[in-house]
């Protein structure tokens, strides 16, 4: 006996917008909108600030997204977990990182709950994956100055493998 779930109706198609890439979401206020017919918060959410690169922060996060709802004549109770991460810079001139990440993360953690949502949005769009992706060549190194020279010696000095494994990936560090 298959139980149709109350969240398996279509978006309505005037809330869904579409990225360059041709992939489709629900903005967080229409979808926090579609939310507000149930009873939901979330709890749990972290998040972290790391260094991805030279110079190159990003952030990450989860959070738990909690429903409740009568279903047949019976209280519900539902959670799902969304996560996110992006470079900050790729949101810039946003400040407002927290809470894009805090937005991502419900967008993701609410796609779980039904077709209502956004589960299966994206279900046409093809994604890259090291079978049909095309490799672009790595980007040419930088001569270092004087000061990246100093630095990376001072690093071989104080056996600081990490700096110097950074430098040589961004500078054509020569060494003899």
């Amino acid at each position: 006996m298959e139980v149709k779930q109350p969240f398996d109706t279509e978006p309505h198609e005037s809330i869904i917008k579409a990225n360059p890439d041709g992939s489709r979401f629900i903005p967080i206020n229409e979808l926090e909108d579609v939310l507000d017919s149930v009873e939901w918060s979330t709890r749990n959410f972290n998040h972290t600030v790391f260094k991805g690169g030279y110079a190159d922060l990003s952030i990450m996060g989860s959070l738990e997204l909690v429903i409740k709802y009568d279903f047949n004549g019976k209280f519900v109770e539902r959670s799902f977990v969304g996560a996110a991460n992006f470079p900050l810079k790729s949101i810039d001139p946003n400040q407002h990182f927290l809470a894009t990440l805090k937005s991502e993360c419900i967008k993701n953690a609410a796609s779980d709950i039904g077709v209502l949502f956004g589960r299966h949005l994206n279900d046409n769009v093809e994604v890259l994956n090291a079978s049909n992706m095309v490799e672009k060549p790595p980007a040419p190194k930088s001569k270092p100055d004087s000061k990246i020279m100093k630095q990376f010696l001072k690093a071989v000095e104080e056996g600081d493998t990490v700096t110097q494994t950074m430098l040589s990936n961004i500078y054509e560090i020569k060494t003899d």
